[in-house]
Formats: structure tokens, C-alpha cells, sequence
């Protein structure tokens, strides 16, 4: 009979002799027991003393009993009673902790460590509307195939249809199965009609049994929620929403959302064609807000400098990673990564500084590119940025014209930078690409580039590309990888660079094969061992993530 009133009892069997993961209820998953994942569950959905651990094992014991589990115990086993039979015997231990027929068993694995006290409260809804026992399911639809009497196989499916489209076809998760006490006496099973499934999502559906499930449970275990904070817009550049797409890349085992301005549509529109959440705030607070709804374990910022008041507000409930930043918000972030420059407010241990620490696209690291060397000049490659707000692209063209370059020219606009009409420099061999999607292919072909100050010097250094470059603004002239030991001539902020200088430093980079030798191999040297991953891994290391 159904009753709103029954409680519910909740018994964790846990054997000390498992062999396909050797001591597995005890050992950690992200710091902590196995089993005290599934008892911190328990007695947040009921009172302490109604979760209960059966165990063989002295060690089990202790730590049940640690994390405010009580104990009862059964003799060692050959392991081949069934959990039914377990549940019967136990039931006069419920009885001494207060069990009447009325309440309700619940059978709660430790090998299923991410089942969630929401279950077990759907679990107790169903009871009270009637339900007879609960089993936690998930769908497991796939095309099957069954062995006939003769032992040859047919198909276990009506039609030959694509997964989605077959009927659901429900496998038991083994995370909580569960009955009245007094039905579990009666018929001694805990499947007692009418039978209620509570069907789980796929995490919560994992039971451990070897190594390859341990090693998606620790994957589980340490997923965290992270935003990634950014903006693109013609005045801010494209580097920004870049960095932040690989950093996303680099990410992705974790809950990823990109958040952007509603105001700033550049940045949506860019972010739209790759596989990550994505949100839009109006303001500061809508963010904070969102953060705080989200309960984000990490905040990336990453829209240059920042207010203190602001990354306080957000610290108060996650970790904050603020990347190039000048503001005060800098000095209360608990990582600040400036590959660019470095922020003298802010301590040395909580900043990641250099080339070494510069966030690139994952394409830059899915081959090892190299452009080859050649003592000639042939492929000059133009590359000013997103937006180019300088239209330092121009003046480059002019130059390459003023000199009668005879090579092949590659110019790369960005999504936010003006039109370049090419029947102007009809003396060039010139080609105008733009939504570049395989970068360090078109880098490797160049024998020279010339580039703003942005993070494409970087790559342009992990390929071997001798480089110079011309700053689009007065901040640019302050970023610290433009120089000789990357692969890179410095000649200062772009306005201020004439035609005539830019085509002689040209000119000089063409002629002088043993310059660009010696800015090739400085570019490879200071870039070597440089990835994503390791940068990654410095930063979660660093926040104790």
C-alpha cells in the first residue's frame, strides 16, 4: 500500500575482495574513497542513522564509519549470493535501527559513484504513488544480436534502422534498487510489482567494474564548469575570441560555456559554427549573475584589463584565470597568464609569462610544421590580425609594390578587417584569402612574414616563419615576444613606419639568407615543447583544480 509517510532506509553492500579493480570500494576517486562518494549521497537523502554499510572488509568499516556510515557485518564469501538474498538477511539489522514494513529499502551500489540524491528522491516519489519497487535504468538501444537454439545468430531487432529510431530498451544501472521492507520479507526479492524505472543519464548510469570504467569515473570525477569570458569586435580584435576558441579546444573534457556581449555581434557570429554552449550577457552583473547560477568551478577571463571589485565578487564562489590584463582585477585573479607582457602588480608565482605559456589553435600542434628553409625568397605572407585597424595590410602591399617584389604574395584578412581591392597592386603575384581554416599550412609555405604584434607572431615562431613586424597600436609596442631570439624584427608601431622603410627592411630579409637562418632557428628553439596541454594542465595544476 502506498504511503507518503515511508522512510527511507538505505544499504550500501560493499565486499572487500574485488579483483577486476583491486581494492576498489576504497580506493580514491578525486581524493576520496569510492564508497564515501555513495554514502555522502545517501545521508544527504535521509538521517544519518538510516544509511547503512554491509561489509566484509575491516578497512571498508573504518572509512564507512569515518563519513557517518553505520556497519553491520557478514562473514567473508565466495561472493555468490545475490543481493536479494543479502537484503533478506540484513532486514533484522533495519529493524534495530528503527525499519518498520512500511519503510522502504533502497540498495544503493558504491561502484556507481554519481548517482545523485535527486534519484533518490524520485525513487521515493514513486513509493508514494504506488509503486511496488524502483530500479534506476538507462536506455541502451543499440541493433542487438541473440544466439537461436542451434546457436546461430539472428537479430534481436525488428527493423534495421539507425539507433535513435529503434524502441528504448532499458538496462538496469545497478546504482539503486529498492522495495518496502515488509515486501522484500514476503517475497524475498526486491522486484515486487508494480515495478517503477527511473531512468538515469549516462554518468550517473556508470557501475565500475575495471580499470577502462575507473578511468572514466576519474574523468568524471574531475570535470569541472568553466566559463570562458571573451568578446571580438573591430576595435578589440579577433585575438581574444581565437585564444579563447583553443583554450575551449583544450578544455573540452569539462562543462564548457563561452560567454559573450549581446552588444558585440562579431564575436557571436564567430563562435556559431563550433561545438560549444554559448551565452550572451548585456553587462557585468548578467554575468555575474550567470556565474553564480551556474556555480562555475573556473572563470576565464579574457577580455584584457579588469576591476578589482568585479573579479572579488566573481572569486567568491569559483577560481578566476585572467589572461593579458593591466587592471586591478589582475592582482585579485588567482592565475593571471600574460604570454604577452607581464603585470608588475602581480606576483611572479600567480603569473605564467613567455612564449611557453601562449595559448595557440589546436592546429598548430596536430602535425609538426616546419617551414622549409630556402636561400631564396619566394613566398612572402601578409597576416595583420583580425581586424587590422591600422590597415598596416595596405601599406605592406605598397611596399612589397615599391621594391617590384617578384614572388608570391598571401595575404589573410580577418573577419573584421576592411576589403582589399587586388587590381591595385596588379604588379604583385598577389592572393587574398580570408577564413583561413588551416593556418600553419599556409604559414609553413612562407620563407618570410609580416605580421602585427598579436599572437600570430607566436605561431608564426612555432613554425620557423622569420617575421617582421610592424605594432598596430601603442599597446602592441609593449608585448615582449617581438624580438630576434623568437624569430622576429621589431620596427615599432606601424603608423609611424614609412613605405620606403618597410620595402628596405624587405629587401634586407630577402637578400641576407644567414639572417633569416639564424630568426628560423631562434623561432623553433624558443618554441620547442610548447602546447596547449601542458599549458592546460600548468593552469588547473596551479588553481588546485
Amino acid at each position: 500500500m502506498a504511503s507518503s509517510l515511508a522512510k527511507p532506509f538505505i544499504v550500501i553492500p560493499a565486499r572487500g575482495g574485488s579483483t577486476g579493480v583491486p581494492r576498489k570500494n576504497v580506493r580514491l576517486l578525486g581524493g576520496e574513497p569510492l564508497i564515501a562518494r555513495t554514502i555522502k549521497t545517501a545521508l544527504a537523502s535521509t538521517l544519518p542513522g538510516r544509511v547503512a554499510v554491509i561489509t566484509d572488509d575491516d578497512e571498508i568499516e573504518e572509512i564507512s564509519l569515518h563519513y557517518g556510515a553505520v556497519v553491520t557485518r557478514e562473514e567473508k564469501t565466495t561472493g555468490k549470493a545475490t543481493l536479494d538474498q543479502v537484503m533478506v538477511r540484513t532486514i533484522p539489522f533495519l529493524r534495530e535501527l528503527g525499519a518498520t514494513d512500511a519503510d522502504v529499502l533502497l540498495t544503493m551500489q558504491p561502484t556507481c559513484p554519481f548517482i545523485t540524491g535527486t534519484r533518490v528522491r524520485e525513487a521515493m516519489k514513486a513509493f508514494a504513488d504506488g509503486a511496488g519497487s524502483v530500479i534506476t535504468v538507462i536506455d541502451d538501444r543499440h541493433l542487438a544480436w541473440r544466439l537461436d537454439e542451434g546457436g546461430n545468430p539472428r537479430p534481436d531487432y525488428a527493423a534495421r534502422v539507425n539507433r535513435q529510431q529503434l524502441p528504448p530498451h532499458f538496462r538496469e544501472s545497478g546504482a539503486i534498487i529498492g522495495a518496502r521492507i515488509g515486501d522484500v520479507v514476503k517475497f524475498e526479492t526486491r522486484i515486487v510489482e508494480p515495478i517503477r524505472l527511473i531512468e538515469v543519464p549516462e554518468g550517473e548510469a556508470l557501475d565500475i567494474d575495471t580499470f577502462a570504467d575507473w578511468a572514466i569515473a576519474e574523468h568524471l570525477a574531475t570535470r569541472r564548469r568553466i566559463l570562458l569570458r571573451t568578446d571580438a569586435a573591430r576595435e578589440l580584435g579577433m585575438g581574444h575570441a581565437y585564444r579563447t576558441l583553443a583554450l575551449a579546444y583544450a578544455l573540452a573534457r569539462h562543462e564548457i560555456t563561452i560567454v559573450l556581449s549581446v552588444d558585440k555581434p562579431l564575436g557571436v557570429g564567430f563562435f556559431q559554427e563550433y561545438p560549444f554552449r554559448v551565452e550572451t550577457v548585456e553587462d557585468e552583473l548578467a554575468f555575474l549573475n550567470l556565474a553564480r547560477k551556474t556555480r562555475a568551478d573556473l572563470i576565464v577571463l579574457d577580455q584584457l584589463d579588469t576591476h578589482q571589485e568585479f573579479v572579488a565578487l566573481l572569486g567568491e564562489h569559483s577560481k578566476i584565470v585572467t589572461f593579458e590584463d593591466l587592471g586591478s582585477g589582475a592582482e585579485q585573479a588567482n592565475l593571471l597568464v600574460a604570454d604577452l607582457y607581464e603585470n608588475p602588480r602581480v606576483p611572479a608565482d600567480r603569473q605564467l609569462t613567455g612564449v611557453q605559456n601562449s595559448i595557440l589553435a589546436p592546429s598548430f600542434e596536430s602535425l609538426p610544421r616546419k617551414t622549409k628553409f630556402r636561400d631564396t625568397v619566394e613566398d612572402i605572407l601578409l597576416l595583420f590580425g583580425g581586424t587590422d585597424p591600422s590597415n598596416l595590410a595596405i601599406k605592406a602591399l605598397e611596399a612589397l609594390q615599391s621594391i617590384a617584389f617578384k614572388g608570391r604574395v598571401t595575404l589573410v584578412r580577418g573577419l573584421g578587417a576592411s576589403l582589399v581591392d587586388p587590381a591595385k597592386y596588379s604588379s604583385l603575384d598577389l592572393q587574398i584569402l580570408s577564413n583561413v581554416k588551416n593556418m600553419p599550412s599556409l604559414m609553413a609555405k612562407a620563407d618570410i612574414a609580416i605580421s602585427s604584434a598579436g599572437r600570430t607572431i607566436t605561431e608564426l615562431s612555432c613554425i620557423g616563419v622569420p617575421t617582421l613586424c610592424l605594432a598596430q597600436n601603442a599597446k602592441e609596442l609593449t608585448h615582449t615576444h617581438t624580438t630576434v631570439n623568437n624569430g622576429v624584427i621589431m620596427m615599432g608601431l606601424g603608423s609611424l613606419v614609412s613605405t620606403e622603410t618597410l620595402g628596405a627592411h624587405i629587401n634586407k630579409l630577402c637578400d641576407d639568407a644567414e639572417l633569416r637562418r639564424t630568426l628560423h632557428d631562434r623561432a623553433l628553439s624558443a618554441t620547442a615543447g610548447r602546447n596547449n596541454t601542458s599549458i592546460v594542465a600548468r593552469i588547473m595544476r596551479k588553481l588546485g583544480l
